[in-house]
């Protein structure tokens, strides 16, 4: 995709791209959560996609060596498309769960992070698609949202958390919504880092 024409404008046609992706992913990891089918059967699908998008972060970073002007800041275009890669990774890492800790059933919980987590995916591609204009004061009611979704989580994870200990049930399992729980909430972290980065390039750019 980086070829001689317009290196500069790529990469940040690549952060879209990369950021389309993960919004994909979110999608997907929604379904998962909840159709009826078990979350795992998901799991092939979601694997591709966070395949693809390390190969769109490679690509980010092969270009970065090749090229001595950039859009804005090359490690803030670092730091982006690392960033959005943990997003993606978070959700694969969270469907991979399911599989093998055998968790086949989702719970309300689940379901508001999966929501949480397509919510800040939308605003992390529209913020995106700002960069590309350079159209950096209108980047910051995005950054506010994904700031929010992540307050959001926090709250989810410790609800989650506090009814797995104020209604105990088998111990194995206890453990294993816990595991699930810390797991979506460090996604909606990921999603924040993203917006703390796009904050700093506002703050330098804007």
């Amino acid at each position: 995709m980086l070829g001689n024409k317009n290196k500069d404008a790529d990469f940040l046609a690549l952060l879209v791209e990369a950021a389309e992706n993960t919004l994909e992913a979110a999608h997907v990891f929604r379904e998962a959560i909840v159709g009826s089918a078990p979350p795992s059967a998901f799991y092939s699908r979601l694997k591709d996609l966070e395949n693809k998008g390390d190969q769109i972060t490679h690509t980010i970073y092969k270009g970065l060596n090749q090229v001595f002007i950039t859009p804005i800041d090359r490690e803030d275009i670092m730091e982006l498309a690392m960033k959005v890669d943990d997003v993606i990774d978070g959700i694969e890492a969270t469907i991979a769960r399911f599989d093998y800790l055998n968790i086949e059933t989702t719970d309300s919980f689940m379901k508001d992070f999966s929501a949480v987590i397509v919510s800040s995916c939308q605003h992390i591609l529209d913020a995106f698609k700002l960069l590309t204009k350079k159209k950096f004061a209108q980047i910051s009611e995005h950054t506010v949202a994904i700031n929010s979704d992540e307050n959001e989580g926090d709250r989810l994870m410790r609800e989650g958390i506090r009814t797995i200990f104020t209604n105990p049930k088998d111990p194995y399992h206890d453990f294993k919504l816990k595991e699930l729980y810390e797991r979506l909430e460090q996604t909606t972290d990921a999603c924040e880092d993203v917006a703390n980065i796009l904050e700093s390039v506002v703050l330098r750019y804007g």
